[in-house]
């Protein structure tokens, strides 16, 4: 069975959306039961030199965008500076996932024969579409979302393995039960 580009991108980043979205939900609660200040966490980091809770979201929401763009072939479009405000990073992912829903499975239909180009600071040199895909875009994705996940577990939210998950639906049948 082979997968298209659009079936392991877009789907799986609206999913991974999703999941983002519910840790900021995480986050707030956490914050009120703990007594922190309100928006702490934002700022919390899971080791000083890595960025903050809060820009895990904007920057994995640039990076959804600029990737998404480069499988279409498409100028990237410039990375926004979200603010640190919960209100804000929910709509930010809620633009994202609604840019994302609007791409139409032929837009980056044989985006894996294609050669791409990359830069510092991650890689420089030119990556086959298939090296691209499988190396950078989904790893680079997954991993704002686990760092998300590792600082709100560092700091005592009881979230685990199934929440990271997200929400799973057999969106192509089958019986798994």
């Amino acid at each position: 069975m082979s997968f298209s580009v659009y079936e392991i991108t877009v789907p799986v980043m609206v999913h991974g959306l999703n999941v983002m979205d519910s840790y900021l939900d995480d986050a707030q609660a956490l914050e009120w039961s703990k007594g922190f200040e309100p928006g702490r966490i934002l700022s919390e980091r899971l080791a000083s030199n890595m960025i903050s809770f809060g820009e895990q979201f904007s920057v994995s929401c640039n990076k959804v965008e600029a990737h998404m763009a480069k499988l279409m072939q498409h100028d990237p479009p410039r990375p926004r500076n979200t603010p640190m405000l919960y209100s804000a990073l929910k709509d930010r992912l809620l633009e994202t996932r609604g840019g994302l829903e609007r791409v139409e499975p032929d837009a980056i239909a044989g985006a894996q024969s294609h050669v791409y180009e990359l830069t510092p600071p991650i890689a420089r040199g030119w990556f086959g579409g298939d090296d691209y895909i499988r190396h950078l875009v989904l790893p680079d994705f997954f991993f704002h979302i686990s760092i998300a996940h590792a600082i709100l577990r560092h700091l005592g939210a009881m979230i685990g393995k199934r929440d990271y998950l997200g929400n799973l639906s057999q969106q192509t049948g089958g019986d798994y039960s």
